[in-house]
Parts: C-alpha cells; sequence; structure tokens
C-alpha cells in the first residue's frame, strides 16, 4: 500500500500497458474491480483491495488473493452500481485525496460513457480525478487546471454544460473568453504548444481529452 492517499482504480475495458501506470504504482493504494484484477496480475502486482460481483474474472484467480489483502468485497450479480462505481465508492469512503482510474474505456460503449462519468461523483466530492486508458488520458476540468504534456500532444475540449467563459493558453488555437456548449465541436483536436497546458472556466461541466503518445 502506497504512503499517500491516492487510488489507483483498476477496472475491465481496453488492456493498459503498464507504463502507463507504472510509476504511480509505488505511492498508491491499488484497487482491483472484477476483471480489472487482470491488469495487476498481469503484471505481478497485487491489490489493496478487491471488490466485484466476480461475473467477468475466474473465481480460482480471486483465491490467490483473497486471505491476503486487506478488503475483499463481494456483491451479487443483480445490483444498482457497477463494479467501477462500487470502486470509487470505496475509495470516497477511505478518504481519497486523488483517484485515478486505469481502463474502463474501449469496449462497451455503454460502460466507457458511464466510467467517464464517474468523474462528476469524483469531482463533486471535492477530490482530484482523472481516467488513464490506454491511449488517452481524461479530466473533468476545475475553474483553474493546467497541464504538463509533451509539445505537439492532441488534447479535446468537451462541455457537458454550457461553459460562460474559457480562455486556453499554451495551444495552438488559444481561445480568449470564448463561448462552448454541448453539441459544439469548437473544443475538438487542438494541439499543446510549450509543454504546459493551461484552461481558465466558468460554467460546465468541461472534459479534457489527451491523446498521449505511446
Amino acid at each position: 500500500m502506497g504512503a499517500t492517499n491516492r487510488f489507483l482504480i483498476f477496472v475491465g475495458g481496453e488492456p493498459v500497458p503498464l507504463s502507463r501506470f507504472e510509476g504511480l504504482v509505488p505511492h498508491s493504494i491499488l484497487v482491483a474491480c472484477d476483471s480489472g484484477i487482470s491488469t495487476l496480475l498481469r503484471n505481478g502486482l497485487s491489490p489493496d483491495f478487491f471488490l466485484g460481483d466476480l461475473d467477468s474474472v475466474n473465481p480460482d484467480v480471486v483465491l490467490q488473493f483473497k486471505g491476503k489483502i486487506k478488503g475483499f468485497f463481494q456483491f451479487p450479480i443483480p445490483k444498482d452500481k457497477t463494479d467501477s462505481e462500487l470502486g470509487v465508492d470505496l475509495a470516497l469512503k477511505e478518504n481519497a485525496e486523488e483517484i485515478i482510474i486505469i481502463g474502463g474505456l474501449g469496449e462497451r460503449l455503454d460502460h466507457t460513457l458511464s466510467n467517464i462519468l464517474l468523474l462528476l461523483k469524483i469531482h463533486q466530492a471535492g477530490v482530484k480525478g482523472q481516467i488513464i486508458g490506454a491511449k488517452e488520458r481524461i479530466f473533468l476540468l476545475p475553474d483553474l487546471f493546467e497541464l504538463e504534456a509533451p509539445p505537439g500532444s492532441l488534447f479535446s475540449l468537451i462541455p457537458l454544460g454550457r461553459v460562460v467563459s474559457i480562455n486556453i493558453l499554451g495551444a495552438r488555437f488559444p481561445l480568449e473568453d470564448g463561448e462552448m456548449v454541448p453539441g459544439s465541436t469548437l473544443g475538438i483536436s487542438n494541439i499543446i504548444e510549450g509543454g504546459i497546458l493551461r484552461v481558465k472556466k466558468q460554467g460546465g461541466p468541461l472534459f479534457l481529452v489527451l491523446l498521449d503518445a505511446c
């Protein structure tokens, strides 16, 4: 278990290479949500917590670590929350200061969308959050946001509500006191220049999708 209150929540979806999250592991608490355990075991890692309904993981795999971890929580298959949301709930209950979802994208569209929207729940709890997928990172932006990324990195801004004022600095296509509304593609396919992107906004919610070089 890490020394900080940062939680990595491993869920199903498109496989995420170890290189995408390896540097975060030594200082994080690891939570496996059902089939998300595969990412950990594939890379020789063990969870601090496991939870899920075991509908997408071999029970024999679970037996490898069931009695050796801090918490094991099995739920019935018919339930009101996904395994991913249960993982977020656990992290919030454990007073997480940052929650990073590993995976959860790229297979089923309904699960992909619901996992992205979990960033709303994390944000509303006052906790820093993001999703790390196989090729992208996704953030729900606070009113002031700064991101370091290699120059040339592609990113998009997608509003889920009306953004009444937005300023974008450090991008090929900057914006001063602009406006974004759901359904507009104004924020799609921009490029970071100089290595630091800064976004100041009012309104929202506003998501940022960063396409990382892999």
